[in-house]
């Protein structure tokens, strides 16, 4: 039996990238990459892969966790980029601490540059590689979350830019934007501080949120060969969302037909 090709997750130790992690173990060979290095082994243990503790924001350690991964695993085939922070709260530009700021457009935006240059770089001596970047719903449309949406649409337009970079190198270069997702964090932060989000899944086309899972098959099939003719795109996950979002200034979104009626 062939060996499996490699790919390396960041951000995997919970949420979508844990997701992606378990998803994409049946068919790679699976480097989780983490700040959490102890949660990030747990999760490795449990599908045969390995861990790499790794700061995305930082040039040094992503160099260091690359090296190490082609060194101790193999070249790599894929990188699921979903190391990332969210803004927490929607804050007025008045409001908002200029370090917070900063902070997310430090992980969000120069993380994944410095992740997808580090890796793609050598992908594309290689010939081949795919790519896939995590943005946001909120990169596309107006959000009341300023750092975040721009640190989305900042990772959008990097995509586009390296898909074309490489391209000729036989490295694809996608994104996904995930709509409104349950991740435990967010499930954690719906809970504490109570919030009503009834509203939010009402908005959406299918009428609902979006599971981490849903991302994670997205992720895989875009890193598999059968969108070996597709980069450069982004493919929203979003249960409709930015199809349906402008039918609430009309006469909203058309409820379920009553099949039985007929």
């Amino acid at each position: 039996m062939p060996e499996k090709p490699i790919a390396i997750v960041t951000g995997g130790a919970g949420g979508i990238g844990e997701a992606c992690v378990r998803r994409i173990a049946r068919d790679f060979r699976v480097v989780v990459t983490d700040t959490n290095l102890p949660a990030a082994q747990k999760i490795a243990d449990s599908i045969n892969g390995i861990a790499i503790e790794a700061d995305v924001a930082s040039e040094r350690s992503v160099a260091d966790c690359v090296a190490f991964a082609e060194r101790e695993v193999g070249p790599l085939d894929a990188l699921i980029m979903c190391a990332g922070i969210i803004q927490e709260r929607a804050l007025s530009p008045e409001e908002f601490e200029q370090s917070h700021w900063d902070e997310v457009q430090t992980v969000n935006t120069r993380g994944t540059w410095l992740v997808c240059k580090e890796i793609g770089a050598r992908m594309a001596r290689r010939g081949r590689g795919s790519i896939v970047t995590v943005a946001s719903i909120a990169g596309l449309r107006s959000f009341p979350t300023h750092s975040y949406a721009a640190s989305k649409a900042a990772v959008l337009s990097l995509t586009r830019g390296l898909a074309v970079e490489w391209g000729r190198s036989g490295v694809r270069v996608n994104s996904i934007s995930p709509g409104f997702t349950l991740t435990p964090r967010l499930k954690e932060l719906i809970e504490v501080r109570n919030w009503d989000v009834s509203a939010i899944g009402n908005q959406t086309a299918l009428g609902r949120w979006i599971d981490p899972e849903e991302i994670a098959d997205a992720a895989a099939f875009l890193i598999s060969d059968q969108a070996r003719a597709i980069t450069g795109i982004d493919l929203p996950v979003d249960a409709g969302w930015l199809s349906s979002i402008n039918w609430l200034s009309f006469n909203g979104i058309p409820p379920s037909r009553d099949r039985a009626s007929g």
